[in-house]
């Protein structure tokens, strides 16, 4: 008699668990540096030079006045700053700060602990594998550019 069909069989169900618990674990992770997951988008976004904050918001795929929020929250930590935008005086430009491409680096550093952790049931091998067609199937579904 074979087993029955379980949603715990699904690759979705299995990485929407995956996700909800990394994304737990990287919290906890993040807290001491005042930090949430949804900073670290804006830091990683940033990283690549000034984006304007409407941009920032699409990119993020949160509403304007969240990623104002956000920037408040990560202005606080002088980890962003606001500058104007010399093409276009109307504009905002939001640019990291020192302390923000080093907080950036610490989470990424982080980042890393956190898949340490939750790959230790498989070889380097495996987990290598495991990103790289993570990667291909993000890339595929337009939320990652490769």
């Amino acid at each position: 008699m074979a087993a029955e069909e379980s949603l715990t069989d699904t690759v979705g169900f299995l990485l929407g668990k995956l996700g909800q618990q990394a994304n737990v674990r990287f919290a906890d992770r993040l807290a001491p540096l005042g930090l949430r997951p949804r900073h670290c988008a804006v830091l990683e976004l940033l990283s690549g030079g000034p984006r304007a904050q409407l941009e920032l918001a699409k990119a993020v795929g949160v509403t304007a006045s969240v990623v104002v929020d956000m920037l408040d929250e990560l202005e606080q930590l002088d980890a962003v700053r606001r500058v104007r935008d010399t093409a276009d005086r109307r504009r905002q430009l939001i640019e990291l700060t020192p302390t923000g491409r080093e907080l950036r680096h610490q989470t990424l550093s982080l980042a890393r602990q956190n898949d340490e952790e939750l790959l230790s049931a498989i070889s380097p091998a495996e987990a290598a594998a495991l990103l790289h067609t993570l990667g291909r199937i993000a890339a595929a579904t337009g939320l990652i550019a490769k």
